[in-house]
């Protein structure tokens, strides 16, 4: 139930033990752990190998936050694809799929199997400064329909999309990197905007979504969506009718203020299947032992973990392990730097 950063661009001493021993469910990939892509296919299937040999334990998430513009971790010869925003100017079904197809593809040739696309919030804050160009249009409908293109071409590509952020990220005036934003609108604003694409995606057959470090008072003034079971629980699982994976948003990030031992309890309440830190190890074995205790103790149920556990189960049946790799990875580039290219022209003309 988490997915860690790690360091280093081969398989050392520290990241085996982080599979073997503390059995963690999947990786993020960041700059650091890439210097090429054979290094990097390479220690993917170092990574996978730990677990091979065991046909009971499933296949590791590896994962990466790769979305095109700013957000992308893995840099040249990856395609370096623009930001989404140049998509809803496009305005075309044919091009979201290609994009999602296309970068699915990249990600796939080297082991990649999880992709932190698409965006799915609502540009609907002219001055928000963490989405922005991240989002696909300011029309929730327009980026409704890109969005299910995206996510169709990622998964013909063989890889998992998680759409992000749940409920909506779009309409914040703050980072919550920095700090937790709140988002004062009506409920009914909210769900007319932010929850369009969303709904939508999950319709579509969306399997995996991220949720968002911020507060909504419409729905939950105290908590951030994130350890909110009126959001997660009632929201999207009921309302929406969401019965796939929910993964939080990095909680090493400053919006995130409660005590390390205090997550997994409100995590679980709230209905998160997979908590995500991407770089302190050290928090990954105090969340990993706080909530070992807490299940010993029963302030988390075993129906909980278990209701989590066939859910992920349920998603890796899609992974294979060491397979899905692709030794022609300059002839997708080749496609790939073309496709780019098309964007990058409309954008500019645009």
């Amino acid at each position: 139930m988490i997915v860690s950063g790690f360091e280093g661009t081969s398989l050392n001493p520290r990241t085996e033990e982080l599979i073997v021993q503390q059995g963690v469910g999947g990786l993020i990939l960041f700059e650091r752990n890439f210097k090429n892509p054979d290094q990097l296919l390479q220690l993917i299937k170092d990574l996978q190998s730990l677990n091979a040999g065991h046909p009971d334990i499933p296949p590791l998430f590896i994962s990466v936050d790769q979305e095109g513009g700013r957000v992308a971790r893995l840099g040249a010869p990856f395609t370096q694809f623009p930001a989404m925003a140049c998509l809803g100017q496009a305005d075309s079904d044919t091009l979201a799929y290609r994009f999602g197809l296309g970068m699915g593809k990249e990600l796939r040739a080297i082991g990649i199997n999880m992709d932190y696309a698409p965006v799915l919030d609502v540009h609907s804050n002219p001055i928000n400064p963490i989405i922005g160009q991240r989002s696909l249009d300011t029309d929730p409908k327009k980026v409704a329909r890109l969005g299910a293109e995206l996510i169709r071409g990622f998964y013909d590509a063989g890889v998992i999309p998680v759409g992000k952020h749940f409920p909506g990220h779009g309409d914040t005036s703050q980072d919550s990197h920095l700090t937790l934003p709140r988002v004062e609108r009506t409920r009914e604003s909210l769900e007319k905007t932010e929850l369009t694409p969303f709904a939508h995606a999950i319709q579509q057959g969306l399997e995996v979504i991220m949720s968002a470090h911020v507060v909504y008072p419409a729905w939950d003034a105290e908590q951030p969506a994130t350890f909110s079971p009126t959001i997660m629980n009632e929201l999207l699982r009921k309302t929406l009718q969401f019965d796939g994976l929910l993964i939080s948003d990095d909680l090493e990030m400053q919006a995130i203020d409660q005590k390390l031992e205090s997550i997994p309890k409100l995590g679980t309440q709230a209905g998160i299947d997979l908590f995500l830190i991407c770089h302190d190890l050290d928090k990954v074995t105090a969340l990993q032992d706080a909530m070992i205790r807490d299940i010993e103790t029963g302030r988390i149920p075993h129906a909980t973990i278990e209701q989590s556990l066939a859910r992920i189960f349920k998603v890796k049946q899609r992974l294979k392990i060491l397979e899905g790799f692709d030794s022609d990875f300059k002839s997708i580039l080749k496609e790939n730097q073309n496709l780019a290219q098309e964007m990058q022209a409309f954008t500019n003309n645009k």
